[in-house]
């Protein structure tokens, strides 16, 4: 028996025609003529939100020109007991104060250069609308599917072509806030007190330690099975401690000279690539901004890094990573008229990673064991009632399978030999 077609109701009691209305004119249209529901993701894609796809026809007037705009519209699970455990209104209001004041504020900077940028960061979804009330909540974005870009396997490592675009694409989206910082500060700052930590603090502490606590039994075994007897056992048990949550609180809440907006859940599926007619990777369109945090730089780079790479990857390319992204991070500082080498540069770039490197891995024991577990191991998360917590639905546990413990027990010798964790 097919699944109901969904209607505005499933998305928010405010999502209406009315609504329709808006985003066909924020797409350069007068009014909505129709639309249709697409399909919509599949289990355990998100657990913040229900996630639908329409595409809504339009016209432009007086010369009456048919418009046609896809949108993927992020509402409020239905299950009150899911939106209270995956604490959901707080991070919708994270996301759409991203696209609503942070993404804004960096096309104002960009747009107001005396000297226009050949190429501003336009990386992201247009926002069409959205609605912040804490209960009803909504956003409409652009769907990139029809212009090409796709997600990968969250289950494989990424192709060093892929790595490649996605370190330059982090460097344009790191280095256009670098610029905005050292050329416009106040405005930057402006920006920045728009988000909100949404992951490490101690208003989670309750809400996160328990989980936490599980992903250290797995990365412990993990790392007991591989690196018996060794350094990396020794180091990587003397990371895997209660104040574990501490130092991740610290490393978010800590500026630095390569502060910037950090995007906070630097995983594979939240970067989508185009490709070119021999399949390779061109283009990539960075979304999901619900953790985002003005913060190092480092952060999201460490986290993609370990979450995303294999080890042989960053044994054989790790610095040609890094250089792809500061050579990306530097060219859209200069091309936005800013002393790129004077703000950022390889030393500044390697100690940066040196001081918040270790990050990557404090969230890569959580990141890595729930892109390693199989579909039909994902809780329903329609199922979830009033006492849950959790690790009721991320119950995840040590590994038996030798390849998904290498992967987690890899992580801790590539930052251990860097000397991300001492």
């Amino acid at each position: 028996m097919s699944a109901p077609k969904p209607t505005f109701k499933d998305i928010s009691i405010c999502f209406n025609e009315e609504i329709l209305d808006e985003i066909i004119r924020e797409a350069g249209g007068s009014k909505h003529t129709s639309y249709k529901f697409g399909e919509g993701g599949k289990k355990g894609d998100s657990y913040l939100s229900r996630v639908f796809r329409l595409c809504v026809y339009g016209i432009k007037e007086p010369e009456g020109r048919e418009m046609e705009v896809n949108i993927i519209v992020k509402g409020m699970p239905d299950n009150i007991h899911r939106r209270r455990l995956f604490r959901s209104a707080d991070f919708f209001r994270n996301e759409i104060n991203f696209y609503t004041k942070v993404i804004p504020a960096i096309e104002a900077f960009q747009d107001g250069r005396e000297d226009q940028p050949d190429e501003p960061f336009v990386e992201f979804p247009k926002c069409y609308a959205s609605l912040c009330d804490g209960e009803n909540d909504f956003i409409a974005l652009e769907d990139v599917g029809p212009r090409g870009y796709r997600a990968p396997n969250r289950m494989k490592c990424i192709s060093l072509e892929d790595a490649m675009l996605t370190m330059a694409t982090l460097g344009r989206y790191h280095g256009v806030a670098l610029a905005f910082k050292a050329l416009d500060p106040d405005n930057f700052e402006k920006a920045a007190n728009e988000l909100e930590e949404t992951y490490y603090g101690e208003h989670t502490r309750e809400w996160y330690s328990g989980f936490l606590q599980l992903a250290e039994n797995v990365a412990t075994d993990a790392v007991g099975k591989i690196f018996p007897n060794t350094k990396y056992e020794t180091l990587a048990n003397n990371f895997l401690q209660p104040q574990l949550f501490d130092d991740l609180i610290n490393l978010v809440s800590t500026r630095s000279k390569l502060s910037v907006f950090g995007h906070g859940d630097c995983w594979t599926p939240n970067f989508l690539t185009k490709h070119d007619d021999e399949d390779k990777p061109e283009q990539m369109i960075m979304i999901d901004f619900q953790l985002a945090r003005c913060c190092s730089l480092a952060l999201d780079l460490s986290f993609f890094i370990y979450s995303c790479t294999s080890q042989e990857l960053r044994e054989k390319h790790y610095d040609e990573l890094l250089r792809a992204y500061l050579n990306s991070a530097q060219d859209i500082i200069t091309d936005l008229g800013g002393d790129a080498e004077a703000i950022i540069n390889w030393d500044l770039l390697k100690e940066e990673l040196k001081e918040f490197g270790r990050f990557g891995v404090g969230m890569g024991i959580e990141s890595l064991p729930m892109s390693l577990i199989d579909d039909d191991e994902v809780a329903d998360l329609e199922l979830i009632e009033e006492d849950n917590v959790l690790t009721d639905v991320w119950d995840i546990k040590p590994f038996k399978e030798p390849a998904k413990q290498q992967r987690i027990a890899d992580i801790f010798k590539h930052a251990i030999d860097q000397g991300y964790i001492k």
